[in-house]
């Protein structure tokens, strides 16, 4: 998808109904291929706000998927089966990467013009260090049997999580008028979450499954 502004066509060229998104006429079922410039968020009929109603979005994913799954032109020609395929996989996509919190920013980012993930490899501050001390004490706790202090960073370290992605939320929205040094600082927060991520994977689950592994290795 483009990353430009949006110039979706707003009425069926066949007849004339509103669209409600730019790939299918919901009254007439005319297929149209994506236009370049739009995006995710409009070939599902959404606004672009990084606050979604998942059950709005699970309902145009849903009405949309009605009309142009491919089974519904088994009997047109191949190449309007073929565009139906494409336009199902789309709109699948579509779904995977707004319904989840983290692909949605770093996906409106992108839209911004920002860095994507490859561009920019750094975190916020002194994140780095935190972690790394964060690591040691985990071990520790694991090496001692000690659950409970397991079980108190797991709850910290979710309350940094959310901390992070509630910057990100409250900046998402803006982004396209931000500068390009606040463009890679939220990359930064984006980038931030996978350390957060990897931290809970080391105390998910059986916090002590660990160290007891080690013990009988």
């Amino acid at each position: 998808m483009s990353c430009t502004e949006s110039t979706v066509p707003v009425k069926c060229l066949k007849c004339q109904a509103e669209l409600a998104s730019p790939i299918v006429c919901t009254g007439c079922r005319t297929l149209y291929p994506p236009p370049q410039s739009a995006d995710y968020f409009d070939l599902l009929g959404l606004q672009r706000n990084y606050v979604i109603d998942e059950s709005q979005l699970t309902a145009a994913v849903r009405a949309i998927s009605r009309k142009i799954h491919p089974d519904r032109f088994a009997d047109q020609p191949p190449e309007m089966r073929k565009l139906a395929t494409r336009l199902s996989a789309e709109v699948n996509q579509a779904m995977t990467v707004l319904k989840d919190p983290v692909q949605r920013a770093a996906y409106m980012l992108e839209l911004a013009g920002g860095p994507s993930a490859a561009e920019v490899r750094d975190v916020p501050g002194d994140l780095l260090a935190e972690v790394m001390v964060l690591r040691e004490q985990i071990d520790e706790a694991q090496s001692s049997q000690d659950a409970q202090v397991v079980e108190q960073m797991r709850s910290s370290i979710q309350a940094r999580r959310a901390q992070a992605l509630e910057q990100i939320a409250s900046r998402a929205d803006q982004l396209a008028a931000h500068s390009d040094e606040d463009k890679k600082e939220f990359r930064r927060l984006l980038n931030s979450l996978k350390y957060f991520d990897n931290l809970l994977e080391q105390v998910a689950a059986d916090p002590l499954a660990r160290a007891s592994g080690a013990d009988n290795g």
